[in-house]
Protein backbone atom coordinates (compact mmCIF):
# COMPACT_ATOMS: atom_id res chain seq x y z
CA UNK A 1 0.00 0.00 0.00
CA UNK A 2 1.35 3.40 -0.79
CA UNK A 3 2.10 5.37 1.85
CA UNK A 4 0.00 8.83 2.38
CA UNK A 5 1.68 11.89 2.07
CA UNK A 6 1.87 14.60 4.65
CA UNK A 7 2.03 18.04 4.45
CA UNK A 8 5.74 18.20 4.77
CA UNK A 9 6.01 15.93 1.51
CA UNK A 10 3.96 18.61 0.07
CA UNK A 11 6.54 21.23 0.92
CA UNK A 12 9.06 19.54 -0.33
CA UNK A 13 7.63 18.90 -3.99
CA UNK A 14 7.97 22.81 -4.60
CA UNK A 15 10.77 23.84 -2.04
CA UNK A 16 13.68 25.88 -3.24
CA UNK A 17 16.54 26.87 -1.21
CA UNK A 18 16.71 30.48 -1.29
CA UNK A 19 19.72 32.69 -2.21
CA UNK A 20 20.44 32.98 1.49
CA UNK A 21 20.38 29.08 2.22
CA UNK A 22 22.43 28.77 -1.23
CA UNK A 23 24.80 31.57 0.07
CA UNK A 24 25.16 30.57 3.45
CA UNK A 25 26.16 27.19 2.55
CA UNK A 26 29.05 28.05 0.45
CA UNK A 27 32.15 26.22 1.76
CA UNK A 28 33.87 29.35 2.22
CA UNK A 29 30.59 30.24 4.50
CA UNK A 30 29.97 27.45 6.56
CA UNK A 31 32.15 28.93 9.19
CA UNK A 32 31.28 32.36 9.08
CA UNK A 33 29.43 33.71 11.67
CA UNK A 34 28.33 36.80 9.84
CA UNK A 35 27.00 34.38 6.82
CA UNK A 36 25.64 32.45 9.36
CA UNK A 37 23.74 34.57 11.67
CA UNK A 38 21.88 36.50 8.36
CA UNK A 39 20.45 33.56 7.87
CA UNK A 40 19.60 32.87 11.31
CA UNK A 41 18.07 36.43 11.35
CA UNK A 42 15.73 35.34 7.97
CA UNK A 43 12.66 34.87 9.91
CA UNK A 44 10.61 34.28 6.45
CA UNK A 45 13.25 31.09 5.16
CA UNK A 46 12.84 32.65 1.91
CA UNK A 47 15.33 36.26 1.82
CA UNK A 48 17.27 36.74 -0.87
CA UNK A 49 20.87 38.15 0.53
CA UNK A 50 21.10 42.19 1.21
CA UNK A 51 25.09 43.55 0.41
CA UNK A 52 26.53 45.73 2.79
CA UNK A 53 25.78 49.16 0.71
CA UNK A 54 28.84 50.84 -0.42
CA UNK A 55 29.64 53.92 1.39
CA UNK A 56 32.59 55.94 0.55
CA UNK A 57 35.50 56.42 2.79
CA UNK A 58 37.32 54.51 4.99
CA UNK A 59 35.79 51.04 5.03
CA UNK A 60 35.57 48.55 8.17
CA UNK A 61 32.99 46.75 10.22
CA UNK A 62 30.03 47.06 11.90
CA UNK A 63 29.26 46.95 15.25
CA UNK A 64 27.32 43.21 14.79
CA UNK A 65 30.01 42.33 12.88
CA UNK A 66 32.58 42.81 15.28
CA UNK A 67 30.82 41.38 18.22
CA UNK A 68 30.21 38.36 15.94
CA UNK A 69 34.22 37.74 15.27
CA UNK A 70 35.10 38.72 18.62
CA UNK A 71 37.23 42.16 17.16
CA UNK A 72 38.07 43.12 20.49
CA UNK A 73 40.42 39.77 20.72
CA UNK A 74 42.92 41.58 17.94
CA UNK A 75 42.46 44.74 20.13
CA UNK A 76 43.86 43.41 23.06
CA UNK A 77 46.84 42.00 21.50
CA UNK A 78 47.56 44.43 18.85
CA UNK A 79 50.85 45.78 20.77
CA UNK A 80 52.01 41.71 22.01
CA UNK A 81 51.41 40.77 18.65
CA UNK A 82 53.27 43.38 17.17
CA UNK A 83 55.58 43.10 19.44
CA UNK A 84 56.08 39.55 18.94
CA UNK A 85 56.81 40.21 15.02
CA UNK A 86 59.53 43.04 15.58
CA UNK A 87 61.10 40.57 17.45
CA UNK A 88 60.98 37.45 15.53
CA UNK A 89 61.85 39.66 12.29
CA UNK A 90 64.86 41.25 14.11
CA UNK A 91 65.95 37.94 15.49
CA UNK A 92 66.32 36.86 12.01
CA UNK A 93 69.06 39.25 10.69
CA UNK A 94 66.46 41.95 9.46
CA UNK A 95 67.72 45.51 9.31
CA UNK A 96 65.91 47.31 12.21
CA UNK A 97 65.95 50.81 10.21
CA UNK A 98 64.42 48.51 6.99
CA UNK A 99 61.92 47.18 9.73
CA UNK A 100 61.11 50.40 11.02
CA UNK A 101 60.04 51.65 7.47
CA UNK A 102 57.89 49.02 6.14
CA UNK A 103 56.12 49.18 9.50
CA UNK A 104 55.45 53.12 8.92
CA UNK A 105 54.39 52.03 5.55
CA UNK A 106 51.18 49.72 6.54
CA UNK A 107 50.69 51.93 9.48
CA UNK A 108 50.66 55.03 7.57
CA UNK A 109 51.26 54.65 3.69
CA UNK A 110 49.10 51.46 2.90
CA UNK A 111 45.75 53.28 4.07
CA UNK A 112 46.22 56.79 2.51
CA UNK A 113 44.48 56.00 -0.48
CA UNK A 114 45.18 54.33 -3.69
CA UNK A 115 47.96 56.54 -5.07
CA UNK A 116 50.24 56.28 -2.50
CA UNK A 117 49.26 52.56 -1.32
CA UNK A 118 50.25 51.41 -4.91
CA UNK A 119 52.21 53.90 -6.23
CA UNK A 120 54.89 55.82 -4.01
CA UNK A 121 58.29 55.13 -3.46
CA UNK A 122 58.05 53.49 -0.57
CA UNK A 123 55.62 50.97 -1.25
CA UNK A 124 57.33 50.34 -4.72
CA UNK A 125 60.65 49.44 -2.56
CA UNK A 126 58.76 46.81 -0.78
CA UNK A 127 57.13 45.47 -4.31
CA UNK A 128 60.21 45.14 -5.50
CA UNK A 129 61.52 43.40 -3.10
CA UNK A 130 58.72 40.45 -3.65
CA UNK A 131 59.99 40.98 -7.08
CA UNK A 132 63.62 39.99 -6.75
CA UNK A 133 62.25 37.39 -3.59
CA UNK A 134 60.00 35.71 -6.33
CA UNK A 135 62.10 35.72 -8.94
CA UNK A 136 65.03 34.30 -7.12
CA UNK A 137 62.99 31.13 -5.39
CA UNK A 138 60.32 30.97 -8.10
CA UNK A 139 61.88 31.19 -10.87
CA UNK A 140 59.15 29.36 -13.06
CA UNK A 141 56.20 31.23 -12.52
CA UNK A 142 57.95 34.48 -10.86
CA UNK A 143 55.99 37.46 -12.40
CA UNK A 144 53.24 35.58 -14.49
CA UNK A 145 50.10 35.94 -12.62
CA UNK A 146 50.62 39.60 -11.48
CA UNK A 147 49.16 42.42 -14.10
CA UNK A 148 51.05 45.36 -13.21
CA UNK A 149 54.60 44.52 -13.31
CA UNK A 150 57.96 46.53 -10.92
CA UNK A 151 60.16 47.72 -13.01
CA UNK A 152 63.64 47.00 -12.98
CA UNK A 153 65.32 49.85 -12.02
CA UNK A 154 63.30 50.39 -8.72
CA UNK A 155 65.31 49.18 -5.64
CA UNK A 156 64.22 46.97 -2.90
CA UNK A 157 63.94 47.59 0.55
CA UNK A 158 64.99 44.54 1.65
CA UNK A 159 67.52 42.09 0.16
CA UNK A 160 66.13 38.90 -0.54
CA UNK A 161 67.00 36.49 2.30
CA UNK A 162 65.17 39.58 4.62
CA UNK A 163 61.85 39.59 2.45
CA UNK A 164 61.88 35.58 2.76
CA UNK A 165 62.07 36.25 6.81
CA UNK A 166 58.76 38.69 6.29
CA UNK A 167 57.04 35.87 4.71
CA UNK A 168 57.93 33.30 7.16
CA UNK A 169 57.34 35.57 9.85
CA UNK A 170 53.65 35.96 8.92
CA UNK A 171 53.35 32.23 7.95
CA UNK A 172 54.30 31.29 11.34
CA UNK A 173 52.84 33.51 13.77
CA UNK A 174 49.56 33.46 12.12
CA UNK A 175 50.14 29.60 12.45
CA UNK A 176 50.49 30.22 16.00
CA UNK A 177 48.10 32.94 17.28
CA UNK A 178 45.14 32.05 15.04
CA UNK A 179 44.82 29.12 17.17
CA UNK A 180 44.14 31.42 19.82
CA UNK A 181 41.39 32.99 17.94
CA UNK A 182 39.65 29.66 17.19
CA UNK A 183 39.29 29.49 20.97
CA UNK A 184 38.20 32.79 21.32
CA UNK A 185 35.68 32.08 18.81
CA UNK A 186 34.75 28.81 19.35
CA UNK A 187 35.18 27.69 22.70
CA UNK A 188 37.85 25.46 24.25
CA UNK A 189 38.23 22.62 21.63
CA UNK A 190 38.96 25.38 18.81
CA UNK A 191 38.61 24.96 15.41
CA UNK A 192 40.65 24.19 12.49
CA UNK A 193 42.90 27.20 10.61
CA UNK A 194 41.52 25.99 7.59
CA UNK A 195 37.74 27.13 8.18
CA UNK A 196 39.04 30.36 8.50
CA UNK A 197 38.15 32.38 5.51
CA UNK A 198 39.75 35.42 3.89
CA UNK A 199 38.51 37.75 1.32
CA UNK A 200 38.93 39.80 -1.56
CA UNK A 201 36.32 42.49 -2.87
CA UNK A 202 37.03 44.37 -6.23
CA UNK A 203 35.41 45.68 -9.25
CA UNK A 204 36.58 43.58 -11.79
CA UNK A 205 36.37 45.19 -15.64
CA UNK A 206 35.47 41.83 -17.37
CA UNK A 207 34.78 38.32 -15.62
CA UNK A 208 38.13 36.95 -14.29
CA UNK A 209 39.58 33.99 -16.02
CA UNK A 210 39.90 30.71 -14.88
CA UNK A 211 43.41 31.27 -13.29
CA UNK A 212 43.99 33.72 -10.49
CA UNK A 213 45.70 37.09 -11.33
CA UNK A 214 46.40 40.15 -9.26
CA UNK A 215 46.54 43.44 -10.22
CA UNK A 216 49.50 44.88 -8.19
CA UNK A 217 51.97 42.91 -5.96
CA UNK A 218 50.10 43.95 -2.88
CA UNK A 219 46.55 42.85 -2.06
CA UNK A 220 44.08 43.71 0.30
CA UNK A 221 42.37 40.71 1.75
CA UNK A 222 40.08 40.99 5.02
CA UNK A 223 39.05 38.14 7.50
CA UNK A 224 35.87 40.08 7.68
CA UNK A 225 32.69 40.43 5.44
CA UNK A 226 31.43 44.03 5.26
CA UNK A 227 34.23 45.80 3.62
CA UNK A 228 34.55 43.26 1.09
CA UNK A 229 31.30 43.50 -0.05
CA UNK A 230 31.99 47.40 -0.16
CA UNK A 231 35.17 46.87 -2.04
CA UNK A 232 33.58 44.67 -4.57
CA UNK A 233 31.16 47.51 -5.41
CA UNK A 234 33.38 50.44 -5.69
CA UNK A 235 32.72 51.82 -8.99
CA UNK A 236 33.98 54.73 -11.36
CA UNK A 237 32.12 56.57 -13.82
CA UNK A 238 33.47 54.16 -16.76
CA UNK A 239 33.06 50.79 -14.66
CA UNK A 240 29.49 51.61 -13.26
CA UNK A 241 26.95 49.45 -15.77
CA UNK A 242 30.35 47.55 -17.44
CA UNK A 243 32.58 46.34 -14.18
CA UNK A 244 32.09 42.98 -12.90
CA UNK A 245 31.67 43.37 -8.73
CA UNK A 246 33.02 40.31 -7.11
CA UNK A 247 34.40 38.32 -4.31
CA UNK A 248 37.33 36.29 -4.19
CA UNK A 249 37.39 33.99 -1.19
CA UNK A 250 40.14 31.24 0.10
CA UNK A 251 41.03 29.49 3.30
CA UNK A 252 43.96 31.36 5.30
CA UNK A 253 46.29 28.38 4.57
CA UNK A 254 45.74 29.38 0.61
CA UNK A 255 47.64 32.35 1.20
CA UNK A 256 48.96 32.40 4.64
CA UNK A 257 53.27 32.03 2.67
CA UNK A 258 52.58 34.84 1.03
CA UNK A 259 51.08 37.14 3.94
CA UNK A 260 53.69 40.60 4.05
CA UNK A 261 51.57 42.15 6.69
CA UNK A 262 48.81 40.87 9.03
CA UNK A 263 46.80 44.45 10.48
CA UNK A 264 47.40 42.69 14.23
CA UNK A 265 50.87 42.30 13.46
CA UNK A 266 51.72 45.85 12.25
CA UNK A 267 52.19 48.41 15.05
CA UNK A 268 49.86 51.38 14.60
CA UNK A 269 48.23 49.82 11.55
CA UNK A 270 44.64 50.34 11.52
CA UNK A 271 42.43 47.11 12.72
CA UNK A 272 39.08 47.72 11.11
CA UNK A 273 38.76 44.94 8.31
CA UNK A 274 41.01 42.41 9.97
CA UNK A 275 43.32 43.00 6.87
CA UNK A 276 45.85 41.04 4.83
CA UNK A 277 47.84 42.30 2.53
CA UNK A 278 49.36 39.60 0.32
CA UNK A 279 52.10 38.97 -2.80
CA UNK A 280 50.74 37.33 -6.10
CA UNK A 281 50.60 33.74 -6.41
CA UNK A 282 53.95 32.44 -7.60
CA UNK A 283 52.02 28.91 -8.97
CA UNK A 284 48.33 28.48 -10.90
CA UNK A 285 45.33 28.86 -8.75
CA UNK A 286 42.28 27.96 -10.45
CA UNK A 287 39.47 29.98 -10.02
CA UNK A 288 35.68 28.58 -9.80
CA UNK A 289 33.01 30.47 -10.03
CA UNK A 290 30.08 30.07 -6.85
CA UNK A 291 27.66 31.83 -8.65
CA UNK A 292 26.24 35.97 -8.04
CA UNK A 293 24.55 36.56 -4.70
CA UNK A 294 23.02 39.74 -3.94
CA UNK A 295 24.57 41.38 -6.82
CA UNK A 296 28.21 40.07 -6.43
CA UNK A 297 29.75 37.34 -7.71
CA UNK A 298 31.81 35.15 -5.72
CA UNK A 299 34.73 32.83 -6.80
CA UNK A 300 36.79 30.58 -4.77
CA UNK A 301 40.48 29.73 -4.99
CA UNK A 302 40.39 26.03 -6.20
Amino acid sequence: MASERDEYDVFLDNWEPSEMLRHATLESNLQDPLAQARLVDDSSGAAELTRTAFAPGLKGMSDAERRLRKFTFFETRHDEWSSHFNDYVISAGVDEKKLEQFIHCFANIWVDGKSRRQGSPEMMAIKASIRDHDRHFYTTHADQFVLTPVANEIAPLFEIAEMEVIFRANERLLESFMADYLRELEGAYGGSVNFVTVRRGAMMPTAPGPLRKELHYLSSYSMALEPVEQFAQTWTPATKDSGVPCIFSAPLPALQQRVVAFAPFIEGMDLGQLELVVAPPVEPVSLAHNGRFGGIHDYRFE
